[in-house]
């Protein structure tokens, strides 16, 4: 098998958790509200679910505020891959849900300020949230993610902060390695019951390799006021602009002989444009003392243009409309004097696409005579019932059960004089049950098991085997079956001193009919179901407030995630045996974040060093390619001052700071063997804020 990156990960680790066994803590984040397991207001420490919060000043403070991998680092479970290419998302995963896609983000829901960021197929986009407004992010993992519907491995909820009294304007500017520059303008504000944020800002970068240059522009908006004492109306709308450069991936040769490299982009000069405007408004009534519901309905439309390197179709062109309205009512009371809450509500959502595919060997637009090589509508809609339900009989005992019906329909019709696709719906009941007991107050078990599906994409039912590995006609793929998934979770809660504290899961799930890669020949793609994968693995996370002003944070990630039954693919027309015991791709087996930080008691000064390390990828099913493991370490200083009414602050970090070469992410299953994509050596970011009080 193929290594790349030989060096000694556990090294990195070990000095980055050194600072941890001396630990005195002196406050707990177990008090953090959270919405996203029962969907009503409750203490993390009352939801027998894995749920981490990163609150604001882990989203901002010294940080980039670029890529939600930054942030989402911090939360175990999750690994979230920076490809340092903009004409992809990042390859994220959940306890190994979502690594094996090529495309997007799929297997994790993905919400902002309640509005959708997965479209009705699965598929999930998260170009267009807004980092320097946002207020925290919710990261749910487990059974209780099973009650999002079709695929929801876990759930990813961001919101954006609301508008505080008085009014505020706050330029922010930074720069950095490799060309890059930011800059924008927040402001945000609240009077008479009106709060609002707005915020615009503007991208650039070279790029850390060759061709991976990209301009991303964001604009986020959200308003909020109440009409009635027990009615908020809060609206939302945001954009992105995106246009950037492809550097492709790259062979394990070609990638030690010059890991900055783009290879292959030729004449098509591999590039992608994106435009996406959406809106939605999220009403939420209280009824009487009890009872509240909450509507959201939103819209939004995408425009797509990517230039690939593929012989035949190699630009596709795809709009994309999306709309729908998912509503909850919510109950809270008592049954006979003990507590009981109940949540029901009903999903819809829906994205009608035009799909069209041109051939241009010159890498210029194509005319707009030119003939498309395919030409569909497709469209994807589902419409999901669920209802929730928790009932705590003791002060330590709770229980929770939920069930969720879903619908969900694909189709694909031919608009030339290509074969039409067809459609399928597909339908599944899930459901999720779970016992939490406190044994003191600060310190709870619990005991959690769920059912989950996940449906193919528009995207994985284009192209059948045959047609991907011989030519003739293309009849799609509408009869690949949705994945199911049984998955159960033991964890523990702890304050387990007035200084500190640990979550801790241990999970297994078990998927039948997983979606996987059935053949792969000359850029296009079929996919196919697994019989059997398995996930399996350990999560912790632990705060700690030390003494001398100091603060410490790890989380630690242990994923099995592995091959459960042989099954067979095809790969530039050779056929593979992909054995049982086989690693997953995509997914490292092992990742650690520790983070140890001092700040001066005025706060006007704070310093933080960082380690970062994760094990292995397998870049392939087969298994002869992997990515080594690494270990890196970051710093980052920041100063804050208070001039009359301006409160500045200022920040510069430095990232890989031994200058480790390594590979940041892989392309799974690349039929050309262009795996790797490389992560950038040292580098440097600087930034300046100036917040003015009105």
């Amino acid at each position: 098998m193929k290594h790349l990156i030989h060096h000694n990960a556990a090294t990195t680790l070990m000095l980055c958790m050194l600072p941890l066994s001396n630990a005195i803590a002196e406050e707990s984040q177990l008090d953090t509200i959270v919405v996203s397991a029962s969907r009503t207001e409750q203490r993390i420490m009352d939801t027998a679910a894995s749920i981490n919060v990163i609150n604001p000043q882990q989203l901002h403070d010294g940080q980039a505020e670029q890529n939600l991998s930054e942030s989402l680092q911090r939360a175990p479970g999750i690994f979230a891959l920076n490809r340092q290419n903009y004409t992809q998302d990042l390859l994220i995963s959940s306890r190994g849900f979502g690594a094996n896609s090529t495309f997007g983000a799929r297997g994790i829901k993905i919400f902002v300020d309640g509005i959708p960021g997965t479209a009705a197929d699965g598929q999930g986009q998260m170009s267009h949230i807004d980092l320097p407004s946002a207020e925290r992010m919710e990261v749910m993992r487990g059974p209780f993610s099973a009650l999002y519907g079709n695929s929801a491995g876990g759930v990813i909820n961001i919101f954006t902060e609301s508008g505080k009294p008085g009014a505020e304007l706050t330029p922010y500017l930074s720069a950095g390695s490799y060309g890059q520059r930011k800059f924008g303008l927040k402001a945000s504000g609240e009077k008479n019951d009106f709060n609002y944020v707005l915020d615009a800002g503007s991208l650039h970068t070279d790029g850390s390799r060759d061709h991976s240059a990209a301009d991303r522009k964001n604009e986020n908006v959200k308003l909020g006021f109440k009409p009635a004492v027990d009615t908020m109306v809060t609206l939302i709308a945001n954009s992105v602009n995106l246009d950037a450069q492809d550097p492709l991936g790259l062979t394990a040769a070609q990638w030690q002989s010059n890991p900055r490299s783009a290879v292959n982009v030729g004449t098509a000069n591999t590039r992608k444009s994106v435009d996406q405007t959406q809106g939605g408004v999220v009403l939420n009534q209280r009824i009487g003392t009890e009872d509240s519901v909450v509507l959201s309905p939103y819209y939004g439309d995408r425009h797509t243009v990517q230039f690939l390197t593929s012989p035949t179709g190699n630009v596709v062109n795809l709009q994309r409309d999306f709309y729908g309205m998912n509503s909850k009512w919510l109950h809270s009371g008592t049954v006979n004097g003990v507590p009981f809450k109940l949540v029901t509500g009903l999903d819809s959502n829906q994205n009608k696409d035009h799909r069209l595919t041109y051939t241009t060997l010159t890498g210029l637009t194509p005319a707009a005579a030119a003939i498309p090589v395919q030409d569909y509508a497709m469209e994807a809609r589902n419409l999901d019932e669920y209802l929730q339900g928790e009932l705590r009989p003791t002060e330590q005992l709770s229980f929770a059960i939920g069930a969720r019906h879903s619908e969900t329909k694909l189709s694909a019709i031919s608009n030339n004089a290509l074969k039409s696709l067809g459609s399928h719906t597909y339908q599944a009941t899930t459901g999720m049950t779970s016992v939490q007991y406190y044994v003191q107050e600060k310190t709870n078990i619990y005991l959690s098991y769920g059912t989950g599906f996940d449906t193919p994409t528009l995207n994985q039912i284009i192209y059948d085997t045959n047609y991907v590995n011989a030519g003739g006609t293309n009849v799609g793929n509408m009869g690949i079956q949705a994945s199911r998934t049984r998955q159960i979770e033991l964890g523990l809660k702890s304050d387990i001193s007035s200084t500190g504290q640990i979550i801790f899961a241990l999970f297994d799930a078990k998927t039948n009919d997983d979606i996987v890669i059935a053949s792969s020949n000359a850029g296009k793609t079929a996919y196919m179901n697994a019989p059997r994968t398995s996930r399996k693995g350990v999560e912790l996370s632990t705060q700690w407030q030390l003494p001398y002003q100091l603060q410490a944070n790890a989380s630690y990630t242990y994923v099995d995630a592995k091959v459960g039954q042989d099954y067979t693919e095809l790969v530039s027309k050779i056929a593979n045996t992909i054995h049982s015991g086989n690693r997953i791709p995509g997914v490292p087996k092992q990742g650690i974040f520790a983070e140890l930080l001092w700040r001066n008691t005025d706060k006007s000064l704070e310093f933080a060093i960082e380690g970062k390390a994760a094990g292995s990828i397998a870049a392939n099913d087969l298994n002869v390619e992997y990515a080594s493991g690494y270990g890196i370490i970051n710093l980052r200083a920041i100063a804050r001052q208070n001039v009359d009414s301006w409160a500045i602050s200022e920040f510069v970090r430095a990232d890989n700071l031994l200058d480790r070469r390594y590979v940041g992410s892989v392309i799974v299953y690349q039929a050309s063997s262009q795996f790797y994509e490389s992560a950038p050596g040292r580098n440097w970011l600087a930034g300046v804020k100036a917040a003015y009080k009105f």
